[in-house]
């Protein structure tokens, strides 16, 4: 038997993001050897020699741009599951909306995953073959011809480098990840804790759903005390790293029913659709706003809401009870929570939060640590 391994394991380099107030900027390298992209002053080579203070820098490339934002209002919205919405809320194709500054940390993450991929399929095959070998050792010793130095000799040998694949494969695998380092002031730590801890809160939340679509409402030929339709999707939210990532940061995943599921880092936001489908954009760049939702819930009635008001399901144009309608009963209107998501012609998602406590404490401590860095 021969051992075809001969895969060559790449060292997967690590990224360092300089998060300030005057942009966002990626080294990529090693000590000695890096390239600075993105910021306002452009791109640098920088090269030296480590502990002899011998270091240059040179400037390879421009600056960049960045994008503007969008705004909008709302009323009273009840659920409702139509054919055709007037409003959608989805993204582009997330590898359209990466910034050039971070382009060099998602090229980075690709290449992790697809080693990372291309290593798991031949561990597949390593492990296959070990087991044959074993295999055929035990038919052999059975009908005694592994005895047969020669014999003996040739299994001990597979066996011994079969291991050896495995365990290099093994290693390459858990390798196969950018180790992402991230420089923020003292101010902004201390911000992003508070970030993740009303994370953790707003995760508690009894309901949480994905907001994928609304419809304007005739409110006087339907009798609804309604202004829009929603159709929302029960969703989750969590902590967890990226594919490809490992940091000493958490990532907060918004998990998208219509699109791409929403990472949020600090000094960053990663729309991330698969492991070779996904974007990066700065955190700055993404208008994260706050309403409150008066929603007129027709489901379960979420623990953690309050009731505004009640109202008939079928109105009068004054709010009395329409007594047309038999079976017409009375909603109740909750206070909802309600975040958006909008980068004009990348980035548009809406969620909804039956906690408006923990959801309005969310984006005010995003928002909060977006201004301290």
């Amino acid at each position: 038997m021969s051992i075809l391994f001969r895969r060559r394991i790449k060292i997967i380099p690590g990224v360092r993001l300089n998060i300030s107030k005057s942009g966002l900027s990626a080294s990529v390298g090693v000590r000695g050897a890096s390239v600075t992209l993105g910021g306002k002053g452009g791109t640098y080579a920088n090269l030296g020699i480590p502990g002899t203070g011998i270091y240059t820098r040179k400037k390879i490339g421009g600056s960049n741009k960045v994008s503007n934002q969008n705004n909008y209002t709302e009323d009273i919205f009840q659920e409702e599951i139509t054919e055709s919405p007037d409003e959608i809320f989805v993204s582009a194709e997330p590898f359209e909306i990466t910034s050039n500054g971070l382009q060099v940390l998602k090229d980075a993450v690709l290449e992790a995953n697809n080693q990372r991929n291309l290593l798991s399929k031949d561990l597949k095959k390593i492990r296959l073959k070990l087991f044959f070998t074993k295999i055929f050792k035990l038919i052999s010793q059975i009908s005694l011809i592994y005895f047969l130095n020669p014999v003996k000799t040739r299994f001990k040998e597979d066996l011994k480098q079969l291991n050896i694949a495995s365990v290099q494969i093994k290693e390459g695998i858990e390798n196969s990840y950018v180790d992402l380092d991230l420089n923020l002031n003292s101010e902004a730590k201390r911000e992003y804790k508070k970030v993740i801890s009303s994370f953790k809160n707003l995760i508690n939340s009894n309901f949480i759903w994905d907001i994928t679509s609304a419809t304007d409402v005739d409110m006087v030929r339907e009798r609804s005390s309604a202004s829009q339709t929603y159709d929302r999707k029960l969703t989750s939210l969590s902590l967890k790293e990226l594919p490809g990532i490992k940091s000493s940061f958490e990532a907060c995943c918004f998990n998208n029913q219509n699109g791409a599921d929403i990472f949020i880092y600090p000094g960053f936001i990663i729309m991330y659709n698969s492991e070779n489908n996904f974007g990066i954009v700065e955190l700055k760049d993404v208008e994260i706003l706050f309403n409150e939702s008066n929603f007129i819930e027709s489901e379960q009635r979420p623990n953690d809401s309050e009731v505004i008001k009640y109202v008939w399901e079928k109105t009068n144009k004054n709010g009395s009870r329409d007594k047309r309608f038999a079976d017409n009963r009375q909603l109740p209107v909750m206070r909802y929570g309600e975040i958006t998501f909008i980068k004009k012609a990348g980035i548009f998602e809406k969620f909804l939060f039956s906690n408006y406590k923990y959801s309005n404490q969310f984006v005010n401590y995003l928002n909060y640590f977006v201004d301290s860095i």
